[in-house]
């Protein structure tokens, strides 16, 4: 009698929104003015390491998170840059990644978008509408 095989196969949620920040200055003046200008409360937490296997270099990206506890939202703010690369080398030209993970409308998105727009140490911010599935899972962590 041939024996069955049953495969659990679990998806990783991809249910996350991701604006595109470029800015000069550092994480940490970053997140503060964050903190100062929309009223969030982020934080320092764990660095997000990555080992690229070609290279065998290991890249550490710093991440600041905030948690919306009212409107059920959690926010990342990660860097792309690091002394050895790019966390998304196609996309050179964004230096943090903001993430945004739970109920988000569009609606929402585009008016974070525009308020982070006015906060002078940003110069731009736009949302991102087409990442890769490879793109997607440097996300998910």
């Amino acid at each position: 009698m041939k024996k069955k095989v049953h495969k659990l196969s679990i998806e990783p949620e991809t249910d996350f929104k991701i604006i595109g920040i470029s800015s000069h200055e550092n994480d940490y003046r970053l997140s503060w003015a964050f903190n100062k200008y929309l009223g969030y409360n982020f934080s320092k937490s764990e660095n997000l390491v990555i080992q690229k296997s070609k290279q065998s270099i290991e890249q550490s990206y710093s991440v600041y998170n905030y948690i919306d506890e009212d409107n059920f939202l959690q926010f990342q703010l990660i860097a792309n840059h690091s002394e050895n690369g790019f966390l998304i080398p196609e996309l050179k030209n964004i230096d943090f990644f903001l993430k945004i993970s739970g109920d988000s409308t569009d609606l929402t998105i585009n008016e974070l978008v525009t308020k982070l727009k006015k906060i002078e140490i940003i110069n731009t911010a736009f949302k991102l509408d087409e990442l890769s599935e490879k793109n997607k899972k440097v996300f998910i962590f």
